[in-house]
């Protein structure tokens, strides 16, 4: 069943259908409205109808009637439990009566799902992820008050993995997605997410560590940006000192999140397998430098990734929308797989 995939942040909502033709997946449409602030707040719908608006005229614009929705990472929690084998209604039941052990809300006050990470003996060993039920369902009813059928609802960082991580990507990869307003963080082990966590940091900030540092308009400090990026030579030097405490911060936070999850959360193999891949998306994952200073201070391979990996190659078919606007969209384009790969 064809479905547009509809990412709605705290400043935009982002959407992409694909199509098959002969066989092969194409991008039918995509589109990025921004939206006034204050409309969403932290994750937080604060005006449902100026956003059932503009959905209605995506909607209407490109003739969609089913959508796959994201909900945003920074209240959505994740967490791995082992069960004995049973029915479906069995590991419902018996993972509602461990939820509160596990996250900070009850089982009348979530909605929860869970993957199967492997069954081993008479055991299941799952990957469940947790959602406050009155902050899903903002985004529900305004996806359906805009006249959508809503085929499926997931966690951000699900749904980008599925754009990037590949049938073959099984060593344990994180994702940074950076936005304007923060940076969500996806680690999955066997292409699976099991750790998600969000940052307070984002592409603004860096503009605004320009701005402030230069005395210039938010405006200039963003072109600045994105012409001189992150790099110590003489030509970009002003630009470099602006930016330094900001992105250190930054790249501070990913190694703290990296050793919490290495001591706490990767529990896979007895072997404990270390990180062997950072891949960076987002509309500010292009900012020259960037990756070239997480890698040394990660000290793993950084790349920018390739959102289109999972849905066409490039010697068979070029989408409309540039490379480096693609980036923006990788949440997106993972929803919109959803439909496809199914019925592919």
């Amino acid at each position: 069943m064809p479905a547009v995939g509809i990412d709605i942040s705290d400043y935009a909502i982002k959407y992409v259908a694909l199509s098959r033709k002969k066989g092969s997946m194409e991008l039918q449409a995509y589109g990025k409205v921004d939206l006034p602030l204050d409309v969403i707040e932290r994750g937080e719908i604060k005006d449902s109808e100026t956003i059932v608006k503009l959905l209605s005229r995506i909607r209407e614009d490109n003739h969609v009637e089913f959508a796959h929705l994201a909900l945003p990472e920074e209240h959505a929690y994740l967490f791995q439990m082992t069960l004995p084998q049973g029915s479906k209604e069995e590991i419902e039941q018996k993972l509602e009566f461990h939820l509160k052990e596990n996250v900070p809300i009850g089982a009348d006050e979530a909605l929860f799902d869970y993957g199967i990470i492997q069954e081993k003996d008479e055991n299941i060993e799952l990957n469940v992820s947790v959602y406050p039920a009155n902050i899903a369902m903002q985004y529900v009813n305004v996806v359906e008050d805009a006249g959508y059928t809503p085929i499926s609802i997931e966690i951000e960082g699900q749904a980008t993995a599925r754009a990037l991580i590949g049938v073959r990507d099984t060593a344990p990869m994180l994702i940074i997605d950076i936005g304007r307003n923060d940076a969500s963080l996806s680690i999955s082990t066997g292409g699976v997410v099991t750790f998600t966590a969000n940052l307070e940091i984002g592409g603004d900030y860096f503009t605004r560590a320009i701005a402030r540092s230069l005395d210039v308009s938010f405006q200039e400090a963003e072109n600045l940006k994105r012409k001189h990026g992150f790099r110590d030579t003489e030509e970009d030097k002003l630009v470099f000192d602006g930016l330094f405490p900001v992105v250190e911060k930054f790249g501070e936070s990913i190694r703290k999140h990296v050793m919490y999850w290495q001591m706490h959360m990767n529990k896979t193999t007895s072997a404990k397998e270390e990180i062997s891949q950072v891949v960076l998306v987002g509309g500010n994952a292009n900012v020259i430098g960037l990756a070239e200073y997480l890698e040394t201070t990660l000290d793993v391979s950084v790349e920018i990734g390739n959102v289109w990996k999972n849905v066409f190659s490039f010697e068979e078919y070029v989408p409309a929308i540039p490379r480096g606007s693609s980036l923006e969209y990788t949440t997106a384009i993972g929803l919109a797989l959803r439909s496809l790969m199914r019925s592919g």
